[in-house]
């Protein structure tokens, strides 16, 4: 079985989206800033959380295959 967690790749894609999911970079003039209704800060963390849920799911789509599995 090909392990996720041997593959840098994914790592660095982990860190680079949960560091986009906490807002911090953004200057203090966004905090009143709205976007979809919400502020902006919010849309961008649930952007970053639904983007972590779709590559979870490329990975183990991608990486983890039992050996007992018919290929596809």
């Amino acid at each position: 079985m090909d392990e996720p967690r041997s593959h840098a790749r994914v790592w660095v894609v982990y860190l680079l989206l949960f560091g986009a999911a906490i807002p911090w970079y953004l200057p203090a003039s966004a905090a009143t800033t709205t976007l979809l209704g919400l502020p902006l800060w919010v849309t961008i963390s649930l952007a970053c959380t639904l983007a972590i849920a779709i590559f979870t799911v490329f990975v183990i789509s991608r990486y983890w295959h039992d050996d007992d599995e018919d290929p596809r």
